[in-house]
């Protein structure tokens, strides 16, 4: 076996592994942090260790073009994406929320506007879109159906949040695809975590969160997960993930999306007795299947 074989099993080791607990590491930090103090704690401390890495290796400092394109990133993808992800993790399973984010190819196909003559010709993904949107009604059907509690609309709206922030996910990285910023991937990824820090403090500062005694309150448990979050979540995953963009189809590597989900729900069930219902297990199972639908021909043809 050599080295970049073993390069390849290590970086889809960090995508599908360190990915997928991150959801309860989120569930974690959340018993003691509040949602966006904890998001803006996690990208500062990853953007430090970037940027400083960047500063090391003696980069120049960014155009002014480079700065605003790392901050819609930063604002749409951290902020958005997993901003309002690790809030909705108050309320809802870290495995139920993990599928819902597994539907990032529907809205990949939806919002990629430059493909859709190949998707739209595609079997495949057609059929995907259409088994996500169902297994997407599927698990909002049931809290629906549910009395109408206090709690059961916390979870609606939570679950509501998770598909946006998974939108805004899509949106932001669609943008970065076709408005690259120049610079290396380090400070252009700490860059961004930057804008996602400086945009979480002020959501968590408008929204009243505690944060005043933020390190008196938090568990050394807490702090351990959000650091977690912060090295293994945001740093080595992400180079992991897109080192091997560079190398493989997108196809494959997109296989993330539905491995994820089933690392999330195991250690949700494991570790933090998390019940998973059959009605969430069937619309669980759709939305997997339409992922891989959709992921089978993609890197046929994507314009960027």
């Amino acid at each position: 076996m050599n080295r970049q074989t073993i390069l390849i099993i290590l970086a889809f080791g960090a995508i599908y592994f360190i990915w997928g607990t991150t959801y309860l590491a989120i569930v974690i930090g959340l018993e003691t942090i509040p949602p966006f103090a904890m998001a803006a704690l996690r990208f500062i401390t990853a953007s430090i260790l970037l940027l400083g890495y960047s500063f090391i290796q003696k980069e120049a400092f960014p155009s002014f073009k480079a700065l605003v394109k790392n901050a819609v990133i930063g604002i749409t993808v951290l902020a958005g994406g997993q901003g309002l992800l690790i809030w909705s993790e108050q309320h809802i399973a870290s495995g139920y929320a993990s599928v819902l984010v597994a539907t990032l190819p529907v809205w990949f196909v939806i919002l990629d506007r430059a493909n859709w003559s190949f998707y739209f010709r595609n079997a495949y993904i057609l059929t995907g879109i259409a088994l996500g949107l169902i297994g997407i009604g599927i698990l909002f059907g049931e809290k629906i159906m549910q009395s109408s509690t206090n709690d059961t609309s916390m979870q609606i709206i939570a679950s509501t949040l998770v598909i946006i922030g998974a939108i805004c996910w899509v949106a932001g990285t669609l943008y970065n695809r076709s408005h690259p910023a120049k610079g290396s991937m380090h400070r252009n990824l700490g860059l961004q975590l930057f804008f996602g820090f400086v945009s979480c403090s002020i959501i968590s500062l408008v929204s009243g969160e505690p944060i005043e005694s933020l390190f008196e309150n938090a568990s050394s448990d807490s702090l351990y997960a959000t650091l977690y979050l912060a090295i293994a979540g945001s740093i080595i995953a992400y180079i992991a993930y897109t080192w091997l963009l560079n190398i493989l189809p997108s196809a494959i590597v997109g296989t993330y999306a539905y491995v994820n989900p089933l690392v999330a729900v195991f250690l949700g069930w494991l570790l933090a007795n998390e019940e998973i219902t059959q009605q969430q297990t069937i619309g669980m199972v759709i939305v997997l299947i339409s992922a891989v639908l959709i992921n089978l021909n993609r890197n046929r043809t994507i314009k960027t």
